[in-house]
């Protein structure tokens, strides 16, 4: 036999399947796999999107929209002195440190302002006006204000809802079946409460009712729509985002929010201020009374002594004299700022949280070590408002508070006895002075010697007065390190729900619900239902695929019938001369995998294709088990192949002809054998094949299927070309791997297949052959519309 064929020669029956699994995207085109699959159905899709468009809608009516309120705030890295006065300013050391931006943001998210807002805002209690879809804030416009006194007695939990009624002729209101007079502090089961009728202002037509939130809770809903984010890393501005179904509500949030932020940080720095005014107030105190005494000697010696002037040479002494005791003054004052300190440090000083006051200290170690420890303990008593107390980063501060305070006393210490051996040598100076003094008549000296007292009190008086004013300039000028760049503002529209996001998702969702659809019916479905199942699983070429025809009929070609499956058939009859049935090669094989695939149906309109261009063929009723053809095309059964291959008949009487066609012969299967399979083993078959192939242009044979008997295989060896027909949702999946066997074995033949049944979705493929082929009468055209759209 002729080995022509229509593909390409390969060195053996595996190279092409290597190349299609090394290549999956070239040979399967899923572009085409999406067009068949879910393209078809394009009426589904659009009522799937309408029904969605629409849903979306009546959600995007009906939802609560959700606003964005944003602010930005600037925090200050390092203040600035007040009005230049960077000396005045110096002694206290109050502005000193830099601010940490992340722990900024951390107390603006702390539970501890949350819950000042909500008190002071007293969202504990808000008033909704009840909907039929969906209930509505009454914040801006709420009838009645609710004033909780003591919000740690709401219960925790879920939001309780109790229904509130006005009565304004009584001016009570009931709450949980109770009447409350209003503007009085009532005592509820949610604690003691007043109860404000806010003028201007109506109780809505609809029922309303109170929502009723624990401190907790409501602290934490503030919290978790409330996002503190850094502008930028390089900058210190701080952005705050809140969302909240009232745009006013929200920016009241937002606005008081900062304003408790600023308060705490402004208290924050208060209060090294206010421990350094106490201890200069402590102090004037005891010098004045110390001054006045000083006073009332000198004022009494001088009435006694009646002693109005003094010389040059006292004036000469008084000057030594008073410089030494202005440094002893100084000394004396560094030792008892060094005391108070170090009564800090040892942890005996009382009530006190920072350090005392710095005041005339020079040594810059010490004054470098108590502005550590200083900002050492307030960072800690900041973080103590955000974070827990077994915090690792309070438990740091600790360690570095317990490792500072040794090294403040030890300094002191050395300080200490700096300033007294100093004070011995101003003494002793002193007393070589008043050695001169006996030069000095006595009353002039006893005179000096009040008088000394009085300058060293008043120089002290006068030093605490001026560190007292500079103490209280900087309590009262005291800012926050923060500034608010943008207040509060709500956005125009709601970012929530976004109109085009839902749109958009609707969209998705019902095209995937459709697609979902479609696709699970196809994975569930254990038939081949597309082309494509075919080239996935085998290398086997497809030459044709033949439309479903709903007339049911078993002839569908005729001479001028120019429908859709005819030129089908036209077409697969043109495929055969590519298949290498030309010439001596006029064999051809028509079988398939199980019964009711349509191959008696291809096998007699093939047959009736050749015979339409004057080419004669005879048709073989091959499958000995259950013939068909010759009940299709009403011709008598007997005698027929059987009885020619037991030997009974001769081939000439055995011929049919079709009645109406002069090239077409039918060989009718004959009596149905109990051994179909020995009867085609016999020697018989080759020259009965013979016989025929020098009587006829094609010699077409119709076969059992291949996968359930072996007639099939049986006689490939005497054909030229095997069609294997393939229908669409009839042929199982699983007999593709068969397909695939016998096309690399050859065990069938030169396999070709036929994809049959294909049943077109969505829009008719007859509308493509408009002017080429029949066309359908309207009613058909709808029927099978219709019938395709909802086919899923």
């Amino acid at each position: 036999m002729n080995n022509n064929n229509v593909h390409i020669t390969r060195p053996n029956g595996h190279s092409s399947g290597m190349q299609k699994r090394m290549q999956p995207q070239e040979q399967v085109d899923l572009l085409a796999l999406i067009r068949y699959r879910y393209l078809s159905h394009w009426p589904l899709f659009v009522i799937a999107i309408i029904v969605a468009v629409a849903a979306a809608f009546a959600y995007l009516r009906y939802a609560t929209p959700v606003y964005k309120i944003s602010s930005t705030l600037l925090v200050k890295e390092e203040s600035k002195q007040l009005g230049g006065e960077q000396d005045l300013m110096s002694t206290l050391d109050l502005f000193g440190s830099d601010k940490n931006i992340e722990n900024e943001m951390q107390i603006l998210s702390s539970r501890t302002l949350a819950s000042q807002v909500a008190r002071n805002l007293q969202l504990y209690g808000e008033m909704y006006e009840e909907g039929q879809l969906r209930d509505v804030l009454s914040y801006q416009y709420a009838p009645l204000e609710f004033v909780f006194l003591e919000p740690q007695k709401i219960p925790e939990g879920p939001a309780e809802k109790v229904a509130v009624h006005y009565d304004s002729a009584r001016r009570t209101v009931l709450l949980d079946h109770t009447a409350y007079p209003v503007f009085d502090t009532v005592t509820t089961r949610w604690g003691r409460m007043v109860i404000k009728p806010r003028p201007g202002t109506h109780m809505p037509k609809h029922r309303t009712y109170l929502q009723i939130s624990g401190e907790k809770k409501t602290a934490q809903n503030l919290l978790a729509n409330l996002q503190v984010t850094p502008v930028s890393k390089m900058a210190t501005v701080i952005k705050l985002d809140y969302s909240d179904v009232s745009p006013v509500r929200g920016e009241a949030i937002v606005n008081e929010l900062i304003r408790v932020y600023n308060h705490a940080a402004i208290e924050d720095k208060n209060r090294v201020a206010a421990s350094t005014m106490s201890f200069v107030e402590e102090r004037l105190r005891i010098v004045t009374r110390e001054l006045n005494q000083v006073e009332k000697e000198v004022e009494q010696f001088k009435t006694t002594a009646g002693i109005v002037d003094i010389g040059e040479q006292s004036k000469l002494f008084l000057a030594s004299v008073q410089e030494n005791d202005a440094k002893m003054n100084e000394a004396n004052l560094q030792l008892s700022v060094l005391e108070s300190i170090e009564k800090y440090v040892s942890g005996q000083g009382e009530g006190e949280t920072v350090v005392p006051a710095t005041l005339g200290l020079t040594d810059p170690v010490l004054l470098e070590l108590i502005a550590r420890l200083n900002e050492a303990q307030m960072e800690r008593e900041k973080l103590k408002k955000t974070t827990a107390e077994n915090s690792p980063v309070l438990t740091a501060l600790d360690r570095q508070i317990a490792k500072l305070k040794p090294a403040v006393l030890e300094n002191i210490h050395s300080l200490r006895s700096n300033l007294e051996a100093g004070k011995e040598k101003l003494e002793t100076a002193n007393g070589r002075f008043m050695g001169m003094l006996h030069s000095v008549p006595g009353k002039e000296r006893a005179l000096l010697e009040v008088s000394r007292q009085q300058i060293i009190k008043n120089n002290i008086y006068t030093f605490l007065l001026q560190k007292r004013e500079e103490t209280a300039l900087a309590y009262a000028a005291a800012i926050s390190d923060s500034r608010i760049v943008d207040a509060a503002q709500s956005a125009a529209l709601p970012f929530s729900p976004k109109r085009m996001t839902v749109l958009a998702l609707a969209i998705g969702l019902g095209v995937a619900f459709v697609a979902a659809v479609i696709t699970i019916r196809d994975l569930m479905n254990r038939e081949i239902e597309q082309r494509a199942d075919i080239e996935k699983a085998t290398d086997a070429p497809i030459v044709a695929e033949i439309m479903h025809d709903d007339n049911k009929e078993s002839v569908v070609i005729a001479d001028g019938k120019r429908s859709l499956v005819a030129e089908q058939f036209r077409s697969l009859r043109t495929s055969l001369s590519y298949l290498g049935l030309n010439g001596d090669n006029k064999t051809l094989l028509i079988t398939s995998s199980i019964s009711g695939e349509g191959k008696s149906f291809i096998s007699i309109n093939l047959a009736i294709s050749l015979s339409l261009i004057r080419k004669k063929v005879v048709l073989l009723e091959f499958d000995l088990r259950k013939p068909m053809i010759s009940k299709m095309l009403g011709i008598p059964r007997e005698p027929g192949i059987t009885n020619f291959l037991v030997g009974k008949t001769a081939l000439p009487e055995m011929l049919r002809p079709v009645p109406g066609n002069d090239h077409l012969f039918i060989l009718p299967a004959g009596v149905i054998p109990p051994n179909p399979t020995e009867l085609i083993l016999s020697g018989r078959l080759q020259e009965m094949l013979t016989t025929l192939k020098t009587m006829f242009d094609y010699v077409i044979i119709d076969t059992a299927p291949v996968g359930i008997v072996t007639d099939a295989r049986l006689l490939a060896p005497f054909t030229d070309a095997t069609l294997y027909v393939v229908r669409q949702q009839v042929t199982p999946r699983l007999h593709l791997k068969m397909i695939d066997e016998l096309y690399r074995s050859r065990e069938a033949g030169k396999l070709n297949i036929v994809f049959n049944g294909v049943k077109p979705r969505g829009v008719t493929t007859q509308s493509y052959g408009y002017g080429y082929v029949e066309d359908l009468n309207k009613q058909q055209k709808k029927k099978r519309f219709i019938k395709n759209i909802f086919k899923v």
